[in-house]
C-alpha cells in the first residue's frame, strides 16, 4: 500500500469511529442504566419522602437554581438528626429498635463534636459524560418531576439508575414533549386541576448546542 493510500484512510477511520460512538450514545449501549451501588449510609428515601413527607429540594438542595443538583452534605443531615438519634423507643406497636443508619452518619457526624464532622463519600449514580450538559434548574423550572429522570426514588430502598441516560433517550423528550401530568403521576401525585389543563406536551430544542457546549 503506497503512502498516500494509507493517509486516505485516515479520514475513512475518523468517520466510522465518529459514527460509531454516537450510535452507543444514541442507542445506550454504554449505558449504565440498574447501576445500584451500595452507600456509605443506607438512607431510606421511602421513610423520609413518603412515610415524613420530606420534599427532594430538602436534601438536593440546588437543583432548582443550579446545573448540579448537590448531594447531601453531612450537616443538612444533622440538622434532624442532631436531635433524632437512632435509639428508637418502642412505638406505633414497634418495639424498641436501633437505626443502623443514624449509628452509622454519627460516625462522620458526632453529635456533639461539630469539629470532627467529616462530608459523606456518597457514590454518585446519575453521572453524564463530561461533554453533555444537564442544567437541573431548567428542567425543575418547566415542571419537570425528578421521577421522570430517576424513577420511582420514593420507593427505593436502594437507588438506581431508573433511565439510561443516552441521548436519544433525551432527544425523544425534547421531540416529543413532557407533559406535566405525566410527570407529576410519576412521582405517585394527584393529577391537579392545572396539570390536566396542560393537555399540550411541552416540546424542547434539541439541536447538539442544546446539552454540547
Amino acid at each position: 500500500m503506497t503512502s498516500r493510500r494509507k493517509w486516505a484512510l485516515i479520514p475513512a477511520f475518523f468517520a466510522i469511529a465518529t459514527a460509531a460512538t454516537l450510535l452507543s450514545a444514541y442507542s445506550g449501549a454504554s449505558s449504565s442504566q440498574g447501576f445500584a451501588p451500595v452507600q456509605p449510609i443506607a438512607f431510606p428515601h421511602p421513610v423520609h419522602v413518603k412515610t415524613l413527607g420530606m420534599n427532594c429540594l430538602y436534601c438536593h438542595y440546588s437543583a432548582n437554581k443550579s446545573p448540579d443538583p448537590g448531594l447531601p452534605a453531612v450537616g443538612t443531615c444533622m440538622g434532624c438528626h442532631t436531635v433524632v438519634g437512632p435509639n428508637r423507643p418502642a412505638m406505633d406497636g414497634k418495639p424498641a429498635r436501633v437505626s443502623e443508619p443514624i449509628k452509622t452518619l454519627q460516625t462522620f457526624a458526632p453529635p456533639a463534636q461539630v469539629d470532627k464532622w467529616k462530608a459523606i463519600p456518597w457514590v454518585r449514580i446519575h453521572k453524564l459524560p463530561e461533554y453533555v450538559r444537564f442544567p437541573h434548574m431548567r428542567h425543575v423550572s418547566a415542571g419537570v418531576t425528578c421521577q421522570t429522570c430517576h424513577g420511582a426514588v420514593q420507593e427505593m430502598a436502594q437507588v438506581s439508575q431508573n433511565a439510561s441516560l443516552n441521548m436519544g433517550w433525551c432527544v425523544n423528550c425534547h421531540v416529543k414533549g413532557y407533559k406535566l401530568s405525566d410527570g407529576l403521576l410519576a412521582a405517585g401525585d394527584t393529577v391537579g386541576a392545572r396539570a390536566a389543563a396542560n393537555v399540550e406536551p411541552k416540546k424542547a430544542r434539541y439541536d447538539c448546542a442544546i446539552c454540547h457546549y
